[in-house]
């Protein structure tokens, strides 16, 4: 229960029940409970989605829905997205890609980066056939922080000192594929043959971006992470909106 929470309190803005301290190895064991936290994320957009269709126009629920979503996760993996596009993007070594990544303040690149994300998220959201809509506010998010733990399994740390140190270079090969098997079984069950497109997509994405940030400083960190979670979920809206 301890793992559950120290990664809900990790991935979101909800707080745990006072009293409960999270040491480190509980939060790094935690890699384990990403996809169950998307999977709550999601059911929360869900419900609102649910509550609120039948009084709010689409335009307006969609933007409410993106708005929770990045809300909920404390606009953590945004940040690490405007971060690595920054580091990427700037610069021409690994300490250099490195050392932007570290820096608190965001550069043009990667504010329009999050620009562009947020439009292609709600453009999305607003797409999304009607039929698996449900499914997908449900399981998007829980793809996403899967795609996490893939990339923390195959995965090395560039640095010596980073919070995702915490996570990533530990042996989390059990991890991944526990939760590979229950998200494949899950998936199967609300999209039926059509997660296949998804699991290939989702995969093909991840190790792509994996290699990526190998190539260019050595492995990834908590920010990549972070890039990593946005970019599958606005992969996995793409592909489900062409189904």
């Amino acid at each position: 229960m301890k793992r559950f929470l120290a990664a809900l309190q990790f991935l979101t803005i909800i707080p745990i029940p006072k009293g409960i301290k999270i040491e480190e190895k509980e939060l790094a064991s935690s890699v384990i409970f990403f996809p169950l936290v998307g999977l709550f994320i999601g059911g929360i957009l869900l419900l609102i989605d649910i509550s609120l269709r039948k009084f709010i126009p689409a335009l307006t629920i969609n933007l409410l829905l993106l708005l929770v979503w990045v809300e909920i996760t404390g606009s953590l993996h945004l940040d690490g997205l405007a971060d690595t596009v920054d580091g990427l993007s700037g610069g021409k070594n690994r300490e250099e890609i490195l050392r932007i990544m570290a820096d608190s303040n965001i550069g043009a690149k990667g504010a329009i980066a999050l620009i562009l994300l947020l439009g292609t998220k709600y453009l999305f959201l607003y797409q999304l056939p009607f039929a698996p809509r449900n499914y997908a506010l449900l399981l998007v998010p829980a793809l996403g922080r899967w795609a996490m733990v893939l990339a923390i399994a195959f995965s090395s740390y560039p640095k010596e000192e980073g919070l995702g140190r915490i996570f990533v270079g530990g042996n989390n090969k059990k991890e991944a594929l526990v939760t590979s098997l229950l998200i494949i079984l899950l998936g199967l069950l609300l999209f039926k043959s059509s997660f296949i497109y998804l699991l290939f997509g989702i995969l093909a994405a991840t190790f792509l971006l994996l290699a990526i940030f190998k190539g260019r400083i050595g492995g990834i960190t908590g920010d990549n992470l972070g890039a990593i979670n946005e970019i599958i979920e606005v992969v996995t809206l793409l592909i489900i909106c062409l189904f």
